[in-house]
């Protein structure tokens, strides 16, 4: 019966002492299921080296173009690593290795990478599928297209041929920050197609919408991106030099900018976090409608529209649906303008239908159109605008 007493206490004792070796066990290895280690992430970090983007928000950029290859992360957060030649990718974790230039690409929208093959007049014949919309933005692509040479893939708002998409074997898919997106990714990732998002349109400012075109380049390789710095260096001069005119100013004139729906026939605005409205605080102009926050677009009624925007100094329309130059076409919109303000005294402005396309393609001419327009005492005039028509 001793004997018996003694071995239970024996057996006891080996299993506390095993239970306590494995709870040791786990928490002396429980940290290394961290994916990455402090010291990795500093080596990583060393790899990268710094982001080079000035203004964008919504992608990274790492260029090492001296060493072979350049580092890109996009608005989700994927990240590339661009090679080029023979050399030798870096070990990032976490990364997609491509070599550089691309030559297969698809996208669904005109920018970014289709308005810098347009600025470069180079690159296209490596967009092989897009969206009819952007061919016919696009005089190089619309002679591919006829060629068949560039595919119609459908459009984010229709919806894509993933068919038509897969067919063409692209290096890589680049897509937009619009919801319907996501589901089209997540079915090319089906097809073992490498996807790129670009959230272009939702970059605070305007200057951070032009510096994707570093970001497209990138996947050309060096030397198209060392065009598109210099390019970009010469919109930041046309800025700087804007911003020093309109800083002694002593007008600042009050400011609409707003677009008209042919079918509800109502105004729209963006909120004052929106790029064209921070453009036109930095040029010196009172956007009347500051207490609407936000970036969205927003329908707002006809009363509380006229309220504040029939005594603005400057409003300007944005449409699409044709050219509107006289102020006999400008009625037609909405017979309700020749009570305002700025229609009385020449200073009503509306776009030209396509001025969405010079907005990516020519920067330095689209803001010096503001320019004129908020303050044409200090830039000459505003009759020789490019993407607007003054309304006579």
């Amino acid at each position: 019966m001793k004997k018996l007493f003694l071995l239970s206490i024996l057996m006891i004792g080996l299993v506390v002492a095993f239970t306590g070796c494995v709870e040791e066990s786990k928490t002396t290895t429980q940290p290394q299921q961290t994916t990455q280690s402090e010291p990795q992430q500093d080596e990583t970090q060393t790899k990268l080296g710094v982001n080079v983007v000035r203004y964008a928000e919504t992608f990274k950029l790492y260029p090492h173009w001296d060493e072979g290859y350049c580092v890109v992360i996009d608005s989700v957060g994927n990240k590339f690593v661009l090679v080029e030649g023979n050399t030798k990718a870096p070990n990032i974790p976490d990364a997609e290795i491509i070599k550089v230039p691309v030559k297969r690409i698809v996208t669904d929208f005109y920018c970014p990478i289709i308005s810098t093959a347009d600025i470069l007049n180079a690159y296209h014949e490596t967009i092989v599928g897009t969206s009819k919309y952007a061919i016919k933005n696009s005089q190089k692509l619309k002679e591919l297209f006829n060629e068949g040479r560039v595919i119609d893939i459908g459009s984010p708002s229709m919806g894509v041929n993933y068919e038509l998409i897969a067919n063409l074997t692209p290096d890589i898919v680049f897509l937009s920050d619009w919801k319907s997106e996501d589901k089209v990714e997540e079915k090319l990732k089906e097809l073992d197609i490498t996807v790129s998002r670009f959230y272009t349109y939702k970059e605070p400012t305007y200057m951070g919408r032009v510096e994707w075109i570093k970001f497209a380049t990138a996947f050309w390789g060096a030397d198209a991106y060392k065009k598109a710095d210099e390019w970009f260096e010469n919109v930041v001069k046309v800025r700087e030099n804007i911003l020093k005119k309109v800083q002694n100013t002593t007008t600042e004139p009050t400011v609409v900018n707003f677009g008209w729906s042919k079918t509800k026939k109502m105004p729209g605005i963006y909120g004052n976090d929106h790029y064209y409205n921070k453009m036109i605080a930095e040029f010196k102009g009172k956007n009347v409608f500051s207490d609407y926050n936000g970036t969205k677009y927003q329908y707002i009624d006809k009363e509380t529209f006229y309220e504040r925007a029939m005594n603005a100094d400057v409003v300007i329309l944005r449409w699409f649906y044709g050219d509107v130059k006289t102020k006999e076409d400008l009625l037609k919109i909405n017979p309700d303008f020749a009570n305002f303000k700025a229609f009385k005294t020449g200073r009503f402005y509306v776009s030209h239908p396509d001025y969405y396309v010079w907005e990516a393609r020519d920067p330095a001419g689209y803001m010096m159109d503001f320019a004129k327009m908020l303050h044409p005492e200090s830039f000459g005039g505003d009759d020789d605008l490019k993407y607007y028509y003054k309304i006579k």
